[in-house]
């Protein structure tokens, strides 16, 4: 192997443990950031797919090299006449080239090319789709200029090696899915409240899902003495000191955030709140194995994890 394959290799591999080690509101973006230097390409996007039904399915659309106004207008406009767009809607895990769905006389004359790739230069198409257990998580998109050719079958291998992490890191971080608050700190009033950063955010999302501490820091990659110093900040951001007053600090802000949206959804994968009313915060008593008990927080209905009480 000569020195510019160990180098790509080494490349790759610095990439798959990053897939595990990043915080995952970003992991997207930062997986392309280090696909560059492996797979060539003059543009690239990426999103991720809600699962809740307020929002519309496709959103966070993240890009280093293409500018918002594009971006924007794909996501608004052009995503749902995408002759790509039936490949999201398998929800399956794959990773596949334009050109191998159809041929480039179809690319060159279809709406979205004329409208929207040749704003940009592209021509090429290489998409993974990051999907588990039926579950469509999110896309990349790799493109690039009719000059600098189609995606080859090696850099296509690197693609789906890549994609195959990606899935799992998605799998075991979100089992149900990823919606739009989950995913992004900046649009919800609880972490714009407390300024959390996305890691926090991410931190504090499994804890209102009643995870445990060992879980999730097993699902972050990240050692318990490292969680507990996030939950440090988060604590110290929240001006609380325990569990009871994290939770009760929550339920005052709950209105308008990942909290509130749960609860008016109800029902399937739906979540339900409530502080204790000793001492007057609580807004409703959860019945729970045939008593009313008092509880800071019920977590995802019909899981095996048990609500906090006290």
């Amino acid at each position: 192997m000569d020195s510019t394959s160990l180098e790509r290799r080494k490349l790759e591999n610095d990439l798959v443990l990053s897939i595990y080690n990043l915080p995952i509101g970003n992991l997207l973006i930062d997986c392309c950031r280090g696909l560059k230097g492996i797979v060539f390409f003059d543009h690239s996007f990426t999103n991720l797919n809600d699962q809740t039904n307020r929002f519309s399915a496709i959103f966070n659309c993240r890009s280093d090299d293409t500018d918002e106004e594009t971006l924007s207008l794909y996501a608004n406009r052009y995503h749902e006449i995408d002759f790509l767009s039936w490949c999201y809607k398998q929800r399956e895990a794959m990773v596949f080239r334009s050109t191998d769905l159809v041929s480039p006389e179809v690319i060159e004359k279809s709406r979205i090319h004329r409208e929207w790739e040749s704003r940009i230069g592209v021509f090429y198409t290489a998409t993974a789709c990051i999907a588990a257990d039926d579950i469509l998580y999110g896309t990349i998109s790799l493109m690039r200029s009719r000059e600098h050719g189609d995606f080859t079958d090696e850099e296509m291998s690197v693609f789906e090696e890549v994609n195959q992490h990606l899935c799992n890191r998605f799998r075991l971080a979100f089992p149900s899915g990823v919606n739009r608050l989950m995913m992004d700190a900046s649009v919800d009033p609880i972490a714009a409240k407390f300024s959390l950063t996305s890691r926090e955010w991410e931190i504090t999302c499994f804890l209102m899902q009643g995870y445990s501490r060992s879980s999730i820091a097993e699902k972050l990659c990240i050692s318990v003495n490292t969680l507990k110093k996030h939950i440090s900040n988060i604590y110290r951001k929240m001006n609380v000191s325990s569990t009871r007053q994290f939770f009760a600090e929550l339920g005052r802000a709950e209105k308008g955030s990942f909290l509130d949206e749960n609860l008016r959804r109800g029902g399937g994968d739906s979540y339900s709140f409530a502080v204790c009313d000793r001492c007057r915060q609580c807004r409703r008593i959860v019945k729970f194995a045939g008593r009313v008990r008092h509880s800071v927080f019920l977590v995802l209905n019909g899981s095996d994890t048990d609500p906090f009480f006290w």
